[in-house]
C-alpha cells in the first residue's frame, strides 16, 4: 500500500554538499580537460613563469580531480556506512528480478512519454538509480583510475605508478589510455542533459520539489514504493 506524506526530509547535508561539489569538480574538470587536449588560446609573449597558460590549467585539473577524488570516497562511504536511507546501496539491488519490474517498465515508459503521469519516489526512481551507478559511480571510477594512470607517469618510480602500473598496458599505449579518458568524458555532458531534462520533468509532472529537495532536502507529496525500500 502507498504512503503519501506532505513533506519529507530526503537529502541529508552530506549528500546535498556532495552533489554540489561533485557537479563543481565535474565542470571544472571537463572544461579543463578540453583545453588540455586542445588549447584554444595562445600564451601570450613573455616570460613562461608569467604566461605559462597550460601549467595553470593543468594545475586547475589536477587539484579539482583530487577533490573529485576526495568528494567520491566520502559519497561511497556515506553509501555504505551512512545512516541515511535515501543514500545507501540498500534499495539498488539490479540482481534481483523484481528490481525490473513494473515500477522500473512505468518509470521508464514515462521518460519517453510512452506513459502519462509519473511515479514519485521518496528517494531515486529506479531509472535514476541506474543512471547514477553508471554514469555517476562507475563512470567516475573510470575516469579516476584513468586519470591517476597518466597522473603516475610523470614519476615512473614513485608509488602512484607502483599501485597503477597496470592500467597503461591495458589499453596499449599512453596515447590509447589519453584518448580513452577523454572519450569517456564526453560522456558526463551527456549524462547531465540527461539527468537535468529528468528532473524538470518530474517536477513539472509530479510537483515534488524534486529541483529545490537537492538545496532544501524536502520533498513533497512522495510515494514509497515498497519494491525500492530498505
Amino acid at each position: 500500500m502507498a504512503q503519501l506524506y506532505e513533506q519529507q526530509y530526503v537529502w541529508r547535508l552530506p549528500v546535498r554538499v556532495y552533489h554540489w561539489i561533485n557537479a563543481l569538480c565535474m565542470v571544472s574538470l571537463f572544461a579543463t580537460g578540453l583545453y588540455i587536449a586542445a588549447p584554444i588560446v595562445s600564451a601570450p609573449i613573455g616570460e613562461a613563469v608569467w604566461y605559462h597558460r597550460m601549467s595553470w590549467v593543468r594545475m586547475v585539473h589536477f587539484g579539482s580531480a583530487f577533490v573529485f577524488i576526495a568528494n567520491f570516497l566520502f559519497r561511497l562511504y556515506w553509501a555504505l556506512f551512512g545512516r541515511d536511507r535515501y543514500a545507501r546501496f540498500g534499495g539498488f539491488k539490479p540482481w534481483q528480478p523484481i528490481w525490473w519490474g513494473q515500477p522500473f517498465k512505468d518509470q521508464l515508459a514515462s521518460y519517453l512519454f510512452l506513459k502519462k503521469g509519473e511515479p514519485n519516489y521518496c528517494g531515486h526512481n529506479p531509472v535514476a538509480a541506474l543512471t547514477h551507478f553508471l554514469f555517476v559511480f562507475c563512470g567516475s571510477f573510470f575516469m579516476m583510475i584513468t586519470g591517476l594512470a597518466m597522473y603516475a607517469e610523470n614519476n615512473p618510480t614513485g608509488f602512484l605508478n607502483g599501485v597503477l602500473g597496470w592500467v597503461m598496458p591495458i589499453f596499449g599505449s599512453s596515447m590509447a589510455l589519453h584518448t580513452i579518458h577523454h572519450l569517456v568524458a564526453w560522456s558526463f555532458p551527456v549524462y547531465l542533459i540527461i539527468h537535468l531534462y529528468a528532473v524538470v520533468r518530474h517536477d513539472i509532472v509530479t510537483r515534488s520539489s524534486t529541483t529545490s529537495s537537492i538545496i532544501t532536502g524536502y520533498k513533497h507529496e512522495v510515494e514509497e514504493c515498497p519494491e525500492y525500500a530498505d
